[in-house]
């Protein structure tokens, strides 16, 4: 959990949407909510569907049984004293009687139910261990994006980060489901408003792999707008099966667990008619995907080419610094470095160790220099350009890049890997992380490798020709169709979503040859100075060698090998 994320503003940190009333009315009067049940709201804010719930029952049951009800089978959970007390206020308004002891102001991650001794690290481990299936219904609207607690964050990881083999990725809404699913009798059902990047992108495949295999799952539309975010939200019903489902429902439509798991990503938005692309390889098997690294300070490093030329504004040299334990504690993740390793920094420290640091000072006069120019390197920028974008940014890169990296080195936790580092100066295809559509460009060799612009290369010994033949498929209708349709429906394209798309099997060896000659010649022309877009029919004719029939599906295609000299732009390596 990044130090930027606990220091937001009270609202985002604690994940809070609040629940617009008519979506929470519609909600509850699904769920036709019986006095048998014994409730669960894990984050109740100001109490919406707490109300909601409570005003169903009244329509049926006497004050005096109301009052029972609410002391002995509801539950809830809020983090924010200032909602809890708004929520309190509003209980008394409404002469509901004792506030019930079981709706308390807690971090539901540290919350167990009354009747367990939540000082007793016994009664913790067998909550842990037997889950105590407590509800019949938990119910409500999880944070999302919200930060967890710094003290129990790797507590936590361990108890809901790993389940049924796989990672659950530690986000809040994410934990808050899977505690819930623990929490849930047999046949006890979940009825949460969450993001919905359940549905399909990477990190969640865990959440889904345990879901769909525990519970019945539906997944629909909320039923009116939520306005406290622009976060696509979804309504996600789940009841605990002792046996695992064999489909779950999206948005009406019926989805096999078997079609989900031909998707490497256990995609929830597949279909029968996705399904059968999934069958053969994927492009992770022709291609591998990498993203570049986090500089750290653009500004320092990077510059725009103007006209072949960059103004630097910085004279560079090296100096040396103390190593202090002080120092690495502020630079380590959530302020923690182990046993060990204090141990040794102290050492350090004691003996007047130094590091070497990056200076930098600024000029009277910015620099004009040309560019190609030795001490820079091309730098791989996302841009929204298709097929070939001339270079526009460059990276200062004196020995060899030894200024960033040693900015890197000596900065905080997050800065010190090197992403994408082995594929530096590689040819390959490059796409903007963050877009609506696959807008894959030619990476000409020689380039560094940015976080914001994935790139695909080559595997060893696969014909080169492929090169062209997939940067032609991901410009294709089918497959932006099935990376926003299935792998991932967001805005952001992973350099793992790359590597879970289908490849082509079903193009003939003619079709094949076809739309790699087709390639080529769209990309020499960009090489040459011509723009395209979606629009250009050079583009959409693509279409037509890469449309799915199945009668070639049994014929490989043969390898189509041309003899070809990569490009390689006028910059010094």
């Amino acid at each position: 959990m990044s130090i930027a994320r606990l220091s937001r503003e009270s609202k985002r940190q604690l994940g809070q949407f609040l629940t617009p009333r008519a979506i929470v009315a519609d909600i509850v009067k699904r769920l036709n909510v019986s006095e048998k049940h014994t409730v669960l709201e894990p984050s109740f804010g100001e109490g919406v569907f707490i109300f909601e719930v409570v005003s169903s029952l009244a329509q049926r049951l006497t004050r005096e049984q109301l009052r029972t009800w609410v002391h002995t089978n509801l539950y809830g959970c809020e983090i924010d004293h200032r909602a809890y007390m708004a929520f309190a206020s509003k209980w008394e308004q409404l002469q509901l009687g004792e506030l019930p002891r079981n709706i308390e102001c807690c971090d539901f991650f540290r919350w167990l139910p009354f009747g367990y001794d939540r000082t007793n690290a016994i009664d913790w481990r067998r909550y842990f261990a037997s889950h105590l299936e407590c509800f019949d219904l938990i119910l409500g609207n999880p944070p999302f994006g919200g930060s967890i607690d710094p003290l129990i964050q790797d507590e936590l990881d361990s108890i809901f980060g790993f389940r049924n083999g796989m990672k659950i990725k530690k986000e809040t809404y994410a934990f808050f489901i899977v505690k819930s699913v623990d929490l849930l009798k047999p046949c006890g059902r979940l009825c949460f408003i969450c993001s919905d990047t359940i549905l399909t992108i990477a990190t969640m495949k865990g959440l889904r792999n345990l879901l769909h295999n525990t519970c019945d799952v539906q997944v629909s539309s909320l039923p009116k707008g939520f306005e406290d975010t622009t976060q696509d939200m979804v309504l996600i019903t789940l009841t605990k099966q002792e046996r695992r489902p064999s489909h779950i429902s999206v948005f009406g439509q019926s989805t096999q667990i078997a079609d989900i798991e031909t998707t490497g990503n256990l995609s929830w938005r597949v279909n029968g008619e996705f399904a059968r692309y999934f069958t053969g390889k994927t492009l992770g098997e022709k291609m591998v995907a990498t993203s570049g690294m986090t500089v750290g300070k653009n500004d320092l490093f990077l510059r725009k080419i103007s006209e072949g030329q960059i103004h630097e504004p910085y004279e560079f040299s090296f100096s040396h610094e103390p190593i202090t334990l002080e120092r690495e504690i502020a630079k380590a993740r959530l302020g923690k470095i182990s046993l060990a390793k204090r141990e040794k920094i102290l050492e350090q420290e004691q003996r007047g160790d130094t590091q070497k640091v990056v200076q930098w000072t600024l000029r009277d006069t910015p620099k004009v220099i040309s560019i190609p120019n030795q001490d820079y390197r091309y730098y791989n920028k996302a841009a929204r350009q298709i097929v070939y974008c001339a270079p526009q940014w460059v990276i200062f890169w004196r020995d060899n890049g030894g200024y960033v990296y040693t900015y890197k080195k000596t900065g905080n936790w997050y800065l010190r890997g090197v992403g994408g580092k082995p594929y530096f100066g590689r040819e390959g295809f490059t796409w903007a992380l963050i877009a609506p559509h696959f807008r894959t460009r030619y990476l000409p060799a020689g380039y560094i490798l940015d976080s914001g612009a994935p790139c695909a290369f080559l595997r060893d010994g696969v014909e080169y020709d492929e090169l062209f033949f997939i940067m032609g498929w991901t410009l294709t209708d089918l497959c932006n169709k099935i990376l926003k349709g299935v792998i991932n429906h967001t805005r952001n394209i992973q350099s793992k979503d790359f590597e879970r798309l289908p490849y082509p099997i079903w193009v003939s060896s003619h079709d094949k040859e076809n739309a790699t000659q087709h390639m080529r010649q769209i990309l020499d022309a960009a090489l040459h100075g011509s723009r395209f877009d979606f629009d250009s029919p050079e583009i959409t004719k693509l279409n037509e060698f890469y449309e799915y029939r199945e009668s070639h599906l049994f014929t490989p295609p043969k390898p189509v090998i041309h003899q070809h000299q990569p490009v390689q732009l006028p910059l010094s390596i």
